[in-house]
């Protein structure tokens, strides 16, 4: 019988050598782990953003999906016995709904996607408040 034993590595957060300690979070080795503080508070703060962009892109496409979901609910009780106005303005309401949660999604990836490859933080930006 042959095991396998999958071996985890932590890299560090600045150097990307095995990581021996972690401090606030941010894995680090033990050369960087004496760096100055504000290297590591940088790095905690860039991992909050990443993390805070890509839960809105996470609740921006479950908005996205409702919305879609809505559309295919509306579409699927045609003929729904509304006159012919209402009946069509339901499908455009519901329609214009999805195209504009599609947006919202496709803005939250370029926020996240600006972030990560120019560091950009977008100006709007607030983070999470603690719960």
């Amino acid at each position: 019988m042959v095991y396998r034993i999958k071996l985890i590595v932590t890299l560090c957060a600045l150097c990307e050598s095995e990581a021996e300690v972690a401090i606030d979070g941010v894995p680090l080795c033990g050369e960087c782990s004496g760096k100055p503080a504000s290297e590591i508070e940088k790095l905690t703060t860039d991992r909050e953003i990443r993390a805070a962009l890509q839960r809105e892109i996470l609740a921006s496409a479950a908005r996205a999906h409702t919305a879609s979901q809505e559309l295919a609910a509306i579409m699927r009780d045609i003929p729904s016995g509304l006159p012919q106005p209402d009946g069509s303005q339901r499908i455009q309401n519901a329609a214009h709904a999805l195209a504009a949660a599609r947006n919202e999604v496709m803005r939250a990836h370029s926020r996240l996607d600006e972030f990560l490859a120019r560091g950009t933080v977008p100006g709007d930006f607030e983070p999470d408040s603690p719960a």
